[in-house]
């Protein structure tokens, strides 16, 4: 039976490999970055020349009020109308810091909060985002996936062989609304083939590897619902021994499936179906010849 099955059996030896799967990823248009920094930096602006007037304001309200109490010739309503324009450059000061943390809490809305934070104190970034020479890309995660610590993030670029790494920044906005899965944000370098509104397939990977063996598609039946491998031994008579083992069929690769933890064994991968097919039971010859035999 094993001659006319082609039944073949491999050795699998345990290695280490990176536990990875596959995402979605969307490149995003520099358009709100620009406008919502241009809102920042205004009311950065606005900040300066509030607090110059508040400081003028409150010079000239020092300045009436020493006159007015020296007896000078100052008139009550002068130094009433200096203590007023001190006040409105105070609200003024009051009214730009308001609007600067409005800029802020966009920036934070529409980016997510770890890459506002980031761009706040890194300088060299923000100005790469805003030139165009590196792009904002969001990173959709599968339902119930979350991205393993320290991952590694490739883009395949559409209608090339290549990819391109992106660095992890941290949490987006908001969740993919699609897919509804977690969402991280990536900045990527603006290469060939990388532009804004690009739908992308990404590659996570996880920067630790594990041990384990990787077993073929070709080894794995299922069962009543469960997948199989059936792993060969040698018996004292030297014949062979198949024992079912159940395993798992979450983590692909390359055609095959890695198996956590496992040690080198060997398993069934042609054939494997006539392992899972009983042989017949034998029966008894009828006996030859007549009644008087």
């Amino acid at each position: 039976q094993r001659a006319s099955a082609g039944l073949q059996i491999q050795h699998c030896a345990a290695a280490a490999y990176r536990p990875q799967f596959t995402a979605s990823a969307t490149v995003r248009s520099t358009a709100a970055l620009l406008r919502d920094f241009s809102a920042l930096e205004a009311a950065q602006a606005q900040i300066a020349v509030a607090k110059s007037r508040l400081q003028l304001a409150t010079l000239q309200t020092q300045r009436a009020e020493g006159l007015y109490d020296a007896g000078q010739n100052v008139a009550l309503a002068t130094v009433q109308q200096a203590q007023a324009g001190a006040v409105q450059a105070r609200a003024e000061v009051g009214g730009a810091r308001a609007a600067f943390g409005v800029a802020q809490a966009q920036i934070t809305a529409d980016l997510g909060p770890a890459l506002a934070l980031l761009l706040q104190h890194d300088a060299r970034l923000r100005q790469s985002l805003l030139n165009g020479r590196e792009l904002i890309v969001d990173l959709s995660l599968p339902p119930g996936r979350t991205l393993p610590p320290a991952a590694q993030v490739r883009l395949q670029v559409p209608g090339g062989a290549h990819t391109v790494s992106a660095r992890v920044i941290g949490p987006a906005a908001a969740a993919s609304s699609q897919l509804q899965g977690l969402r991280e944000v990536l900045v990527a370098p603006a290469t060939n083939g990388l532009m804004p509104g690009l739908s992308l397939q990404a590659s996570v990977q996880s920067a630790q590897a594990q041990a384990g063996v990787w077993l073929p598609a070709s080894a794995v039946v299922w069962s009543g619902g469960q997948a199989v491998v059936f792993v060969a031994t040698s018996t004292a008579s030297h014949a062979l021994r198949f024992t079912p083992r159940k395993v798992s069929t979450a983590w692909p690769l390359h055609g095959g499936y890695v198996q956590p933890g496992w040690a080198a064994l060997d398993v069934v991968t042609q054939g494997a179906g006539l392992v899972l097919t009983p042989p017949p039971k034998p029966h008894a010859l009828p006996t030859s010849g007549g009644d008087d035999d």
